[in-house]
């Protein structure tokens, strides 16, 4: 039997077992249960019996990156076999999303004193060139940390000053950097930034966090990191797709019988609300509402569930996280190579097919004001909300794309092209709205 401590922050409080023939098993401990609100995952509520293997591999599937291109790296580097979750998680899980952490037996964070050492740009610019090589590599290391998704990427700190850091012994890093998709044009370095700065715009620096092009990567400051005096506190979250109990094969809309996953996110939403572990269900299902709008105004068809998620606050409350991961897919080119299918960031990223569907709609340039209205009801919402709600974001949109986007091109002249593709998809999602969703 092989075990995982789990820590919440720098505290245990549950542990992960396999045994000989690959069953999990999880348990929280009895002074987890004691002294604290918050669960390790909404999948797994605070309770003193075991969780099984059924309900824990979601959890640990969840926090892992995905595709065979991103595991059959790591397997070459560690050694571990890529379908090996626990495996994997047991060798990189000392930095994920949210507040956990996964330690060896008899290992824990409070072993050694968190640190970081200074990367030179260099050093990151080595690392920028064989990314979608070895992402996980620096200074001829592995970096123990698990970044979900399935493209190359990696989390760094970065002081007051700006300067650069590898995480060690656990760490927490404040930014996730991106380098270009291989092979694909214009670049989504510049392509995922503009998004970000044009739902800025829109929502507030609130609901969208900060993001910036570093070294010729895309940088967004992590939501689940938050600064505390001199040092960074960790936030925990999950992702829909965690929270509704789905495998990362299960994040999107089937096709051949859609399953209304937009629908079930604000249904777990409600659900929460009646266990009162919601502050305000209202706000969170406006803010979740934005977001689903604004990805389809910014011609996004891959939002799929890991691109939404929740907050689960120390004081037990949970309200949706900031908007993260839109990346206007309109013009997007990828290459035939297969280093280029394995880096793209699904099946919907070049095509314009909804990874969740609206209403009865599939294609993201095809939504029609009766698929608002039939998404509305199946989202509890009234037709008349939604239809106002996403003129007004349509609205608000075209009156900030122009600005947002030459003031872009002023600061970073390379991002033109990918400035015009943004320009022409937002501009047909707009159209597209405003005129299906005229005002009486």
């Amino acid at each position: 039997m092989s075990t995982l401590e789990v820590y919440f922050r720098d505290t245990h409080c549950a542990r992960l077992t396999e045994n000989a023939t690959g069953t999990l098993q999880f348990q929280y401990l009895d002074s987890w249960l004691e002294h604290h609100r918050i669960p390790v995952s909404l999948t797994l509520p605070l309770d003193r019996a075991s969780y099984s293997h059924e309900q824990i591999t979601p959890l640990v599937a969840n926090l892992l990156p995905e595709g065979d291109n991103l595991r059959s790296r790591l397997e070459q580097l560690l050694h571990v076999d890529k379908k090996d979750d626990f495996g994997l998680l047991k060798a990189i899980g000392r930095e994920c999303a949210g507040a956990l952490s996964f330690w060896p037996e008899g290992q824990s964070p409070n072993d050694q004193a968190q640190s970081y050492s200074r990367l030179s740009l260099e050093e990151f610019q080595e690392w920028r060139e064989y990314a979608h090589q070895q992402p996980f590599r620096f200074r001829g290391q592995t970096l123990r940390m698990s970044l979900a998704g399935a493209q190359a990427k990696t989390a760094l700190y970065f002081d007051p000053l700006d300067n650069a850091y590898l995480p060690g012994n656990g760490a927490p890093t404040s930014h996730i950097l991106k380098p270009n998709i291989q092979g694909c044009l214009p670049g989504t370095v510049y392509t995922e930034y503009l998004c970000m700065e044009l739902a800025r715009a829109v929502l507030g620096k609130d609901e969208v966090p900060q993001v910036d092009i570093w070294q010729n990567c895309y940088r967004i400051r992590r939501y689940d990191r938050q600064k505390a005096y001199a040092n960074l506190r960790r936030l925990h979250q999950e992702d829909f797709c965690l929270a509704l109990g789905r495998h990362p094969a299960q994040k999107y809309e089937s096709e051949q019988q859609p399953e209304k996953l937009l629908s079930a996110c604000f249904g777990l939403l409600d659900q929460l609300g009646e266990q009162d572990l919601v502050a305000a269900p209202v706000l969170e299902r406006q803010r979740l509402l934005n977001q689903v709008v604004v990805n389809v105004l910014l011609h996004n068809p891959d939002a799929h569930l890991k691109n939404y998620a929740l907050l689960l606050r120390d004081n037990g409350k949970i309200q949706v996280s900031p908007m993260y991961d839109a990346l206007c897919t309109y013009g997007l080119n990828f290459s035939a190579t297969d280093v280029a299918r394995a880096q793209g960031a699904g099946p919907a990223a070049h095509t314009r097919n909804l990874s969740l569907w609206i209403g009865g709609a599939n294609a993201i340039d095809q939504i029609s004001q009766q698929d608002w209205a039939q998404f509305a009801i199946e989202c509890g919402f009234t037709a008349a909300f939604v239809r106002r709600r996403v003129i007004d974001l349509a609205e608000a949109l075209r009156d900030a794309l122009e600005s947002t986007i030459g003031t872009i091109i002023e600061q970073h002249p390379l991002a033109e092209p990918a400035a015009n593709a943004v320009r022409e998809g937002v501009t047909q999602q707009i159209n597209m709205i405003l005129t299906s969703s005229k005002r009486p």
